[in-house]
């Protein structure tokens, strides 16, 4: 995953500080994203006919991308670590038992589910929350590639899954988002996410993230191969900054 991402790197840059004592070493790093381009709401019921970056096509391409805003009613939730928004008005409209679901037919859905879809498929929160998340909320060709990567990767981490229980949080925040397209079938999210490395250093990275719309709800789209690491992309803080901010308060 996109969070595992920067722990390596994180993991890198410890070991290259104990070889290069007392200097700071930049090392690549960086997780998910989640950005926000503000200018209208997110909540709003008009649906852009765009085209979505994830095999789908539309026949109505708009320019992207897709301006959003958090709506009024955004209140914040912390998921392995992570603050992770939540309306009551766009989603999700459910959640229990660490899972999270209803997500309105609109950008702001598309973008609340695809922060929540793909917090919920770490090995770090667990596989009493995982599993059925990626077996009832992932789509796609690799699908159950993804599965049996997260699967392995909360083995790796001690968990177990006869407890089912969260292994650790998740070493980056999410930083920014923007939606470069959108359609009644398809979205893409690039989510920007912030980690601090062992030097100190804030590190950024942004992550593509497909969701699908199923008819009742908004899926999560499984990365090539079942990893994000093949998708993710470190930015750097110039880069970064063409990302509206998502936090807390925003």
């Amino acid at each position: 995953m996109t969070f595992d991402v920067i722990a390596a790197a994180r993991r890198r840059s410890r070991r290259l500080l104990l070889v290069v004592a007392g200097t700071a070493v930049a090392i690549c790093a960086l997780v998910y994203p989640l950005g926000l381009y503000a200018n209208s709401r997110l909540d709003d019921n008009a649906l852009p006919a765009a085209t979505a970056n994830t095999g789908r096509t539309s026949a109505s391409p708009v320019p992207s991308p897709v301006t959003v805003m958090l709506p009024a009613d955004t209140t914040w939730t912390t998921v392995a670590g992570v603050a992770l928004p939540v309306s009551a008005t766009a989603g999700p409209l459910r959640r229990e038992h660490g899972l999270a679901s209803g997500f309105v037919h609109t950008p702001a859905g598309a973008l609340l589910a695809a922060v929540h879809l793909l917090v919920n498929t770490t090995p770090q929160v667990g596989s009493a929350v995982f599993e059925p998340t990626l077996r009832d909320q992932v789509v796609g060709a690799d699908a159950a590639a993804m599965r049996e990567a997260v699967e392995a990767d909360y083995r790796r981490l001690g968990g177990e899954a006869a407890s089912g229980g969260p292994v650790a949080s998740l070493p980056a925040a999410l930083a920014g988002v923007r939606i470069p397209s959108f359609t009644h079938t398809a979205a893409r999210v690039d989510l920007l996410t912030v980690a601090v490395d062992a030097a100190g250093i804030a590190r950024f990275a942004a992550t593509p993230v497909d969701v699908a719309w199923t008819g009742a709800d908004w899926a999560l789209v499984a990365p090539p191969a079942g990893r994000w690491d093949g998708v993710v992309a470190t930015l750097t803080p110039t880069q970064a900054a063409d990302y509206p901010p998502l936090a807390p308060g925003r």
